[in-house]
């Protein structure tokens, strides 16, 4: 399988699917359906990573307007790319691998806008560097906070309820089976806040960060220049050597199944 060639990345224009998936997005996550989704109990299902990454085979981005083929795709690319500039750098390999297997939320009956799509903060006001800002004027919370909300001054990037999705639910799996797996913490924060692009990128969020937070934001940053840009490997092919060698790693990295 190949990729299309993305020149423009992160381009999103009103009245698009995209424009459509975050309208919806931004009317849902509140403080309190964040909240409800904190209590999930996992066991659902017992899989191995790589069960879960053949899933994402049956599932394409509707947030995404860069990609359009199965999301296990973008997965590979992902780690390959890593593997070119960091080829002894296993974890990070494994990252870019997994980073977005959380979406097999949709195979749990989760709405998409539950599933996919950049992250914010809930709890506290809205800042205008999300994405179609303007449709967050319809949700519920809208205008309900100030800028520190239910928080504390620097009480820590981690200390946030962030909207709730794939980077969310991945976090939790591999915090509550951490004896099923070799992958530190540094990397399970790299896969939490991947998606918390007004955090990031867009610079807010800066009344509660810590010293300790500069290093989780330089790692996601490092991270998200192999996620976001190997959308332009458009001469990308997925091959039986690349797909062996990515199974030797996970099955060192996730040696037990997993409960989802």
């Amino acid at each position: 399988m190949k990729m299309r060639l993305v020149k423009d990345l992160r381009v999103y224009k009103e009245n698009t699917p995209q424009y459509f998936f975050y309208k919806e997005q931004h009317e849902n996550q509140t403080l309190d359906f964040v909240n409800t989704k904190q209590n999930i109990k996992l066991g659902r299902e017992i899989l191995t990573m790589q069960a879960a990454l053949s899933m994402l085979d049956n599932f394409v981005d509707p947030s995404d307007p860069d990609v359009s083929c199965p999301n296990s795709f973008h997965a590979y690319q992902t780690a390959e790319r890593i593997r070119k500039q960091f080829p002894n750098d296993y974890p990070l390999q494994i990252c870019g691998l997994i980073h977005d297997i959380g979406k097999i939320l949709f195979s749990f009956g989760e709405p998409n806008w539950a599933v996919v799509g950049d992250t914010f903060a809930v709890g506290c006001a809205f800042p205008d560097s999300i994405v179609y800002f303007d449709t967050m004027k319809g949700n519920p919370d809208y205008g309900k906070f100030n800028s520190f909300g239910i928080y504390e001054p620097m009480c820590g990037i981690e200390m946030l309820k962030l909207s709730f999705g794939h980077d969310e639910y991945l976090y939790k799996v591999l915090q509550e089976n951490q004896s099923c797996h070799k992958l530190s913490k540094k990397y399970q924060n790299i896969i939490r806040f991947h998606s918390f692009y007004p955090w990031h990128t867009g610079g807010d969020y800066q009344q509660f960060e810590r010293e300790s937070d500069a290093d989780i934001k330089a790692d996601v940053l490092l991270f998200n220049q192999f996620d976001l840009y190997s959308k332009q490997d458009g001469d990308f092919v997925l091959t039986d050597e690349i797909k062996q060698y990515y199974d030797k790693l996970l099955q060192e990295y996730f040696p037990e199944p997993l409960k989802w």
